[in-house]
């Protein structure tokens, strides 16, 4: 696989968000949303807005490369721990937090 810039990696995220259809979130990352009360609205803001402040690193358990996607939402800093595996649009949430 070729190295895929930041910026690249934010695009297409940003760009796979917009169809919901490309997005599972995982059983841990539902646990968490509720246990910190991110609504998926939230989690949709982070996805088609957020940046990508820390290197993109590859999944040890699957295929693809996991990014942290980051984005001030309805009055908190909000990080989102999303799969991506290009070229194809499907996104995959591992996890939800708060960052403080």
């Amino acid at each position: 696989m070729t190295k895929i810039s930041r910026a690249q990696l934010q695009r297409h995220i940003r760009k796979a968000a917009a169809q919901t259809i490309n997005v599972t979130i995982t059983f841990h990352a539902s646990l968490r949303m509720r246990e910190r009360h991110i609504t998926n609205a939230m989690l949709f803001d982070v996805l088609k807005g957020g940046v990508i402040k820390k290197e993109p690193e590859p999944d040890m358990r699957h295929s693809g490369i996991k990014c942290q996607m980051e984005r001030y939402s309805a009055g908190i800093n909000i990080a989102v721990i999303v799969n991506v595996d290009i070229p194809s649009d499907g996104l995959i949430v591992i996890t939800v937090y708060e960052i403080t």
